[in-house]
């Protein structure tokens, strides 16, 4: 199967995988032929990509960050802590539902490699929440393995699923509005962080690291961030992983005023950043962990053709090896060549952009 980008190019495949919502619910079924009237559909449910079939990619497989099962937990477990927070706000929030949570995120980081790992995208927009915080638990999880930190699994997958509860007492007209905000606004965002760590406070459980992480993950190595404006090693290093994957996660998930990012522009938004506003060390590692162009990208290369990402080296993952399938002039091959850009005599062709 190939994973393509929904529109009408998409027009004719049979789909390969059914698209589904946020809580796993299929919007088709597998072997579907897309029409106009399943893209606009399926658009409308917020799907961007799907899975079609196609004989050049039979032995592609795909997966997500984390798993259908812990994705309806985690619908669970937010609309209980909305509920809650509706009607107790002053009450701290019980630990254990984001514990069975975190184990669910740190099981699934062991269960699916990171390069043919999609990140999840909400359906609409009551799902950004606990999308957004599922994305960046499962990538800060593995950073803290790629760091060599195991041993704050479970403290940084709770910080990264708890560290913007405090957002949920936002009002949606101020956290979704298309506008800039304004000076009043700004503060009214920025006390979702104190509003967080409250919910961990006064109850067993939440451990220090992990109310440490929620306390900073919007400061800045440059001292920057808020809301205390510390700097540098003031910083905890579990903040200072959870911030660079705070932004990663929510640079991928669109928002009414811009689009999503591809994991590429977001890499690029991170690594420009490295030594000012991010950790330095901590942003290499990130680097050599997320791949820019995942299993199942379509990508155009240098020459002009269009070619399908088979297997994402361990060091130079931003030359895969591909699967050319199309010309430059958009004709199908007959066919398919697979190159490796990693190798030397490959280094005069690059991937220009991401297609789908």
């Amino acid at each position: 199967m190939r994973r393509m980008r929904l529109g009408g190019e998409a027009i004719g495949n049979a789909l390969a995988e059914p698209p589904t919502d946020g809580t796993g619910r299929p919007l088709a079924p597998r072997a579907k032929v897309i029409d106009e009237e399943l893209v606009r559909r399926l658009q409308e449910a917020g799907v961007q990509t799907v899975f079609v079939d196609d004989p050049a990619f039979q032995d592609l497989q795909f997966s997500a960050l984390v798993s259908p099962p812990t994705v309806r937990l985690a619908a669970a477990v937010f609309h209980e802590a909305k509920e809650r927070l509706a009607n107790r706000p002053k009450e701290p929030l019980p630990y254990v539902p984001f514990l069975h949570l975190s184990q669910a995120v740190i099981q699934d980081s062991f269960d699916t490699p990171l390069d043919v790992a999609a990140v999840l995208v909400p359906q609409n927009q009551a799902q950004r929440d606990e999308i957004h915080a599922l994305n960046r638990a499962s990538l800060v999880v593995r950073l803290a393995q790629a760091m060599r930190l195991p041993r704050y699994a479970g403290d940084v997958a709770v910080a990264g699923l708890a560290c913007d509860l405090g957002m949920l007492l936002i009002p949606p007209g101020v956290r979704w509005q298309h506008q800039e905000l304004t000076a009043e606004e700004v503060e009214t965002i920025r006390g979702h962080v104190a509003a967080s760590l409250k919910f961990a406070e006064g109850r067993e459980g939440w451990t220090a690291v992990t109310r440490a992480a929620i306390a900073q993950h919007h400061e800045r190595v440059d001292g920057s961030g808020y809301p205390n404006g510390i700097k540098g090693e003031e910083m905890h290093p579990i903040a200072r992983m959870l911030a660079v994957c705070d932004v990663f996660s929510a640079m991928l998930i669109p928002r009414p005023d811009r689009g999503a990012f591809s994991p590429e522009e977001a890499l690029a938004e991170v690594d420009g950043a490295a030594g000012s506003l991010f950790d330095y060390d901590t942003v290499v590692a990130f680097h050599r962990m997320v791949p820019p162009y995942p299993v199942g990208t379509e990508v155009e290369l240098s020459s002009g053709e269009r070619a399908v990402v088979l297997r994402v080296p361990g060091e130079l993952k931003a030359r895969p090896m591909v699967r050319v399938f199309m010309d430059k002039e958009g004709h199908r091959l007959p066919e398919f060549s697979e190159l490796d850009l990693s190798q030397r005599e490959m280094q005069a062709t690059t991937v220009v952009r991401v297609i789908a």
